[in-house]
């Protein structure tokens, strides 16, 4: 016959230890009837913090995709104004070239002619040369004598051949 250990055993070793155990200790590894209680309302409370959690975070996920969609809208914004600005920057380039040529058609065209009480045209009384011309052609009641029409001839004869 053969001979077994029960040291050998798992569930030898289990159950001497199981029987080492006194009465009290015993009594303190089960659960008492108010613990398993006080368990259930602490896993009740628990339950229910974890749900306000789950609602306020799908709450948080919801404001974040609306955030993330009004981001998106102002960056496709923003790109269209900033390609706006750029065609306008182009086109008040595109625009100044072209005052600065006629404006220095306008100085070589009008260089020989002097305004009365001004120097000859140039870079530099440009603009109140122009705004001489302006009130002369405004008011031209006012230059209705001999030399003053033969200046405005002579000036409309002057731009004549400027392309605009």
């Amino acid at each position: 016959y053969l001979l077994f250990s029960l040291s050998g055993c798992p569930r030898a070793t289990f159950t001497g230890k199981k029987g080492k155990l006194s009465g009290d200790e015993i009594l303190n590894t089960k659960f008492k009837t108010s613990d398993v209680l006080e368990n259930d309302e602490e896993i009740k409370q628990l339950n229910k913090e974890i749900s306000e959690l789950n609602e306020s975070n799908s709450e948080m996920e919801a404001a974040m995709v609306k955030l993330q969609s009004q981001i998106s809208t102002m960056e496709k914004n923003l790109k269209n104004i900033e390609e706006e600005n750029k065609i306008i920057e182009e086109q008040n380039e595109a625009l100044f070239l072209e005052l600065s040529g006629l404006s220095q058609a306008l100085i070589q065209s009008l260089a020989n002619i002097r305004l009365p009480h001004m120097e000859p045209i140039s870079e530099q009384n440009f603009d109140a040369y122009v705004n001489t011309l302006t009130d002369m052609y405004t008011n031209q009641e006012c230059y209705q004598n001999p030399e003053n029409k033969d200046l405005l001839e002579s000036i409309k004869q002057a731009v004549k051949g400027i392309q605009v």
